[in-house]
């Protein structure tokens, strides 16, 4: 299936939700970390990127995340699967360390 490639005006509000998405996320963090509140953003991210990899290809999606760290000034989370103990396993490529 070719990927489709979005107008102006779409890349725009991608990145809008997606940036707001990410400050929801890393606020939930702050106020506990780990907490259902977070991880449940955190899921939603993982799902919007994957997804987003999936309908404009992993490239297109790989510069709207980049713009959205520099406008947000935030790093996005590691996704991945969770053990009992609330480790994420695996590797997350855009993901920044640590979080």
């Amino acid at each position: 299936m070719p990927e489709l490639e979005l107008d102006g005006a779409t890349k725009r509000r991608v990145v809008e939700r997606l940036a707001w998405t990410l400050k929801t996320f890393h606020e939930a963090e702050q106020k506990k970390e780990g907490g259902y509140e977070s991880i449940s953003w955190r899921g939603q991210l993982g799902g919007f990127r994957h997804a987003l990899g999936i309908i404009i290809g992993q490239k297109a999606t790989g510069e709207i995340l980049e713009i959205v760290r520099k406008q947000t000034t935030l790093g996005f989370p590691h996704v991945g699967p969770v053990t009992d103990s609330g480790d994420i396993l695996g590797i997350d490529s855009e993901a920044q360390h640590g979080l």
